[in-house]
């Protein structure tokens, strides 16, 4: 049987939550989801909102869990974060470097 991976989208996350709030085991929502029950674990663990002040608030949110993890993912890549070694990097490929 082949692996496939698939992100968590926004859908799946309002069912997490919701399922959640229930009181339903990440076991059963894996099975539904049709996704590995560490996946489950790991977004819940990623993507828990807490806060400092009102502790009451902690928990797992699905709009919340949605921004952080496209946060994570818009993250730029090193050429885009650092000029000093874009600018390196295509001096380099001008004197006929291979990248």
């Amino acid at each position: 049987m082949k692996r496939t991976y698939s992100q968590i989208d926004m859908d799946e996350r309002r069912k997490i939550a919701r399922w959640r709030t229930a009181g339903i085991s990440v076991d059963v929502i894996a099975e539904k989801l049709h996704q590995h029950r560490s996946t489950i674990f790991r977004e819940l663990r990623r993507n828990r909102f807490e806060d400092r002040e009102m502790p009451d608030l902690n928990g797992y949110y699905c709009v919340m869990a949605n921004d952080m993890a496209r946060e994570r993912r818009a993250k730029l890549r090193k050429l885009s974060r650092f000029s000093h070694l874009r600018q390196s990097v295509i001096e380099r490929i001008m004197h006929g470097w291979s990248p």
